[in-house]
């Protein structure tokens, strides 16, 4: 099985755009499939069940709905019965309405797919859905966790963020695959690095604060680069644009004063 986990997410990775026009698709099982737009990056999910054709957080950017729907009816001949949604921002949710006009049903709980699990959590936002399918072993995730941008934990705080890595780290097996918001999925061992990396930085960035230094001075901090080049896990050679690294202090220093 572990084979198998690594060969998924190689084949992420590798695919290019392996699916229609700019979309990427990566067989989790026969039955389950990653579905990603290349300039948009969310992670959607399609799951084929007994109950109907579920997608996850199907939003590829407003004007690839369309192809979307297209890759999807490549996959399955069966019409999208059900849309779950990891968490309630823009680029999870922003394809609910369309799939709702074609007939699907936008549901708030998984009562009815008993191949899912569901756990709310509180990080990224106040109310974080994770969807745990079991015939494939895939957990998605949603921004709970991204492998494409630095860690956004700012409802929970650290400690919950603490809690919700937690929680997916006891959901399924070591050889559960883990599905991001963004970015590539991967192993539960990358998992357990995204949360001491994040760790590390929010210490860091407490010290510095501790000691008076301000933002500008912590983003010209020598350790400060380096920790934040820990969450660059495609090796992006413009990883994180200049205000983005700004704000990305600033918001941890408000999590540092919350004290959570």
């Amino acid at each position: 099985m572990r084979v198998k986990l690594l060969l998924i997410v190689a084949l992420y990775s590798a695919c290019g755009l392996c699916g229609t026009s700019n979309f990427q698709v990566t067989s989790v099982s026969n039955a389950a499939f990653i579905i990603t737009e290349k300039d948009y990056g969310t992670n959607i999910g399609l799951i084929k069940t007994r109950e109907g054709v579920v997608v996850i957080d199907p939003m590829p950017g407003k004007k690839n709905l369309d192809k979307l729907y297209q890759v999807i009816q490549q996959r399955s001949k069966a019409p999208v019965r059900y849309v779950l949604n990891t968490h309630q921002h823009g680029d999870h949710t922003g394809g609910n309405a369309y799939f709702v006009e074609q007939g699907s049903k936008v549901v708030a709980t998984v009562s009815d797919l008993p191949e899912f699990t569901e756990f709310e959590l509180k990080s990224h936002t106040s109310k974080d859905k994770v969807f745990y399918h079991s015939k494939s072993n895939s957990v998605f995730v949603g921004d709970i966790y991204d492998t494409s941008w630095h860690p956004t934990f700012y409802a929970g705080g650290l400690s919950g963020f603490n809690q919700a890595i937690e929680k997916i780290l006891n959901i399924g097996n070591e050889d559960s695959l883990i599905i991001p918001g963004h970015g590539k999925p991967t192993s539960k061992v990358e998992l357990r690095q995204f949360r001491n990396h994040t760790i590390t930085w929010v210490e860091e960035i407490k010290a510095l604060k501790e000691k008076g230094m301000s933002v500008e001075e912590i983003m010209n901090n020598d350790r400060v680069k380096a920790l934040l080049r820990n969450f660059n896990i495609a090796n992006k050679q413009d990883f994180i644009p200049k205000n983005a690294f700004k704000r990305f202090i600033e918001r941890t220093f408000t999590v540092i004063d919350s004290g959570n």
